[in-house]
């Protein structure tokens, strides 16, 4: 009886052992939460080019599904239980969305795959601003009057740059609740409204205002970034000018919950895979975007760590109690 019970658990774990690993059936489906040309929809179709210009996966679709704040795209995933043939990529606004409430998604709800890039936000005012001259002068404006500057955040609060803000007042001393602030639909018309004059300065990623700088018509005064960007040499860090803050955007990919280890291993190697190609790197630095790739255990912590980042500094800008 015992050998026939071995010879069975043998025969068991030789099945087990012998399962393929998992590999997509059919139509994948890289789902981004905002409209063509966004910073993820940007993202995801470079994806899409690169994975099937080098055949590593052919049967690729961008899906659009924009409302909610992202929420409506984390839905829509997340439906889909236990199916790696749905991704969706998420930015700073899937955290603080959940801890606001606007979406009952968050991290613990869906399966992370892998961090994929980081990008750099950045302070901007006019050229001709001759009082703002550097970050030093924007934070001696702002302790004296918080109100004194309209600044915008690009297309949302709670996102990247607010929270960047919300670093930068509590290192100066500064009440970021009091601070004057206006959105737009995103970096783009938050740049186009500094260049017109109708705001006093954008706190947006460095991609929109970093083409107005080379030209002489904005003066970026600082970056969020670790060390000077390579495209932008003459722009000093945060940490440069006094104030120890690195804070980057970052794009993840997420799938729905319930995948399975071999599933998500699959995706965690060939984005991996994708993070390594020469042609990822030159679309990203295109876009000022650097490649910040994290496997998934990896990613689970930094999502952690976000999380209870983005949860001290929503109280600190007076967004939650």
């Amino acid at each position: 009886m015992r050998a026939a019970l071995a010879t069975l658990a043998w025969f068991i774990s030789v099945l087990a052992h012998a399962q393929p690993a998992w590999q997509p059936q059919r139509q994948i489906e890289l789902v981004v939460g905002s409209g063509a040309g966004g910073g993820n929809d940007r993202n995801a179709r470079a994806l899409q080019k690169i994975l099937f210009e080098n055949k590593w996966l052919q049967n690729v679709s961008v899906v659009n599904k924009v409302g909610g704040g992202g929420a409506l795209a984390y839905t829509y995933v997340n439906q889909h239980v236990n199916d790696a043939h749905y991704l969706v990529f998420v930015r700073q606004g899937f955290l603080s969305n959940h801890v606001l409430g606007r979406s009952a998604i968050g991290p613990a709800d869906m399966s992370a795959l892998a961090m994929l890039t980081s990008e750099a936000s950045g302070i901007a005012v006019r050229a001709g601003n001759t009082a703002l001259k550097s970050l030093p002068d924007v934070m001696e404006r702002l302790k004296q009057d918080p109100q004194s500057l309209t600044t915008s955040l690009g297309s949302t609060r709670a996102g990247t740059p607010h929270l960047m803000l919300g670093l930068l007042a509590k290192a100066g001393g500064i009440d970021a609740r009091r601070f004057k602030l206006v959105t737009f639909s995103g970096g783009a018309e938050s740049t186009t409204q500094l260049l017109g004059g109708h705001i006093d300065m954008a706190a947006v990623s460095i991609d929109n205002t970093a083409p107005h700088h080379k030209s002489g018509a904005l003066r970026i005064l600082g970056v969020s970034s670790a060390q000077r960007l390579a495209a932008l040499p003459d722009v000093p860090t945060f940490r440069e000018q006094g104030y120890d803050i690195v804070m980057g955007g970052f794009t993840i990919a997420m799938g729905p919950r319930g995948l399975t280890p071999a599933q998500i291993q699959y995706w965690e190697n060939l984005l991996e895979r994708v993070s390594g190609s020469a042609e990822w790197k030159r679309l990203l630095a295109a876009d000022l975007q650097d490649v910040d790739f994290k496997r998934s255990a990896a990613t689970r912590e930094y999502l952690r760590q976000q999380y209870e980042l983005t949860r001290t500094l929503l109280a600190d800008i007076g967004m939650t109690k």
